[in-house]
């Protein structure tokens, strides 16, 4: 069986968006749990941030390119007025 891992690059599912976000809570909370000073806790809110923004533009682009495919296809997205 063919595990792919997630893409930070390349996103081409959720399956990516959802394995780096886990990876990034899980980070956070095991830094977290060593370290307990206020840099540290501003760091990991910094590191929080860039991965929702990065969460954000993932879906997009996951988004962006089903339109795309289906435009190639001939096929309507139902979710569209056009």
């Amino acid at each position: 069986m063919h595990i792919r891992l997630p893409s930070v690059r390349h996103p081409h599912s959720f399956y990516d968006v959802f394995g780096v976000a886990a990876t990034a809570v899980a980070i956070m909370a095991l830094v977290l749990t060593i370290w307990h000073g206020s840099v540290i806790r501003i760091e990991m809110v910094v590191l929080i941030a860039i991965v929702f923004l990065w969460a954000g533009w993932a879906i997009e682009r996951i988004l962006a390119e089903s339109e795309e495919q289906s435009k190639q296809r001939g096929r309507r997205l139902p979710w569209r007025n056009q």
